[in-house]
């Protein structure tokens, strides 16, 4: 019993000198504090990139006051003609630097028609629809900016409930079951937030959404049976209805507080094609390392139903349809989702040519 005692004795005072080192320096570039949505501000840093080879081996990252990527803005942001990017890690583009940023480059290309433009980067890392609407709601309508582009899809495929990069924002207790109720508790905990950071990065790696080196010339092929596509296809319906209404929702609560949406859909290097950077039929290539086992065709297949949910809202708002756009170049990406900075800079021109002319207009409207 003494030697029981004495291991739990050791274990607590470990885990209290964990958690006192982790209030000092989190290892996590992005910061959850506690069950709470932070936005760490006022941040400069550059890091060291050794493996990823198509991007840069300085990255340069900066956020303002606000907790955004951008310009600190000269007056407040409802009295500027603002626009805040809100998506996940290929809006953040965290590996980026930022002034390479697609957000970044957009806002100099939109300055050109609209001198006046004041336009910052909101992309979270991991985020879906869960943690866009947590974003919408404790800081996009406290600003009020004029526009909001909201560019989502991946990290909402198979989703019905917040991921837990999104759960990890929230600030309620959960008492639904013992385990959401521990996990609620031990996020309120630097150690514990530590801890579900590093199991979300496991899950994302599972569903091939991390950010990782693809060699597109040395990809697998893997041939999938046409009935283990369409049972994949035929499982995304119990996920898009629900999507479908998050999206209604941003929509609602961005129009209820003057802020007007533009959706844009999630492009990517999936589908049947051929890449003409490395002339290589991408259809049945594997998606490295997904689970369940997929290639580039059926996983074009089923982002196309998520894409599809967004471009149904263009009766209501403007809609881009950047992966219909978006040429797919492996020049463009560096994996299978996130840009290059050649591709963010294709990116800022596309959206630059669809955005112009619709900010403008409204604009004198206004």
């Amino acid at each position: 019993m003494k030697k029981i005692f004495s291991i739990l004795v050791g274990i607590l005072i470990g885990l209290i000198i964990c958690e006192i080192f982790l209030h000092f320096y989190n290892p996590f570039p992005f910061a959850i504090s506690k069950g709470k949505l932070v936005l760490p501000a006022n941040q400069k840093t550059v890091f060291k990139n050794t493996w990823i080879k198509k991007l840069d081996s300085s990255i340069y990252y900066s956020r303002n006051s606000l907790g955004f990527r951008g310009p600190e803005p000269t007056d407040s942001v409802n009295k500027l003609l603002s626009v805040i990017c809100v998506g996940g890690s290929t809006t953040e583009c965290r590996y980026i630097s930022d002034s390479l940023t697609w957000p970044y480059q957009l806002s100099l290309k939109l300055k050109d028609s609209l001198p006046s433009l004041w336009l910052n980067n909101a992309g979270v890392e991991g985020h879906s629809t869960f943690g866009h609407l947590l974003l919408l709601k404790e800081y996009i309508t406290r600003l009020k900016p004029k526009y909001i582009t909201i560019l989502i899809g991946a990290n909402d495929v198979e989703t019905d409930k917040p991921q837990q990069f999104d759960a990890m924002n929230e600030k309620k207790i959960n008492f639904l079951s013992f385990k959401s109720f521990f996990k609620s508790l031990a996020n309120k905990t630097e150690l514990g937030s530590a801890f579900f950071q590093l199991y979300a990065i496991r899950g994302a790696y599972k569903k091939g959404l991390i950010h990782k080196d693809v060699d597109f010339l040395s990809l697998k092929d893997t041939m999938l049976t046409e009935a283990y596509s369409a049972a994949i296809i035929k499982k995304q319906n119990a996920y898009l209805s629900q999507y479908r209404q998050r999206i209604a929702e941003m929509i609602s609560i961005c129009k209820a507080n003057n802020v007007q949406p533009i959706l844009i859909t999630q492009p990517s290097m999936f589908g049947n094609y051929t890449d003409s950077a490395t002339m290589r039929e991408m259809a049945n290539k594997m998606i490295p390392d997904a689970d369940p086992v997929s290639n580039a065709a059926l996983m074009q297949k089923v982002l196309e139903l998520y894409n599809d949910v967004v471009r149904s809202f263009g009766n209501q708002v403007k809609v881009v349809d950047l992966a219909a756009l978006m040429p797919k170049n492996s020049n463009y990406f560096y994996d299978f989702i996130h840009y290059t900075n050649a591709g963010c800079g294709k990116i800022a021109a596309i959206l630059a040519n669809e955005l112009i002319p619709y900010l403008k207009t409204n604009n004198y409207r206004e």
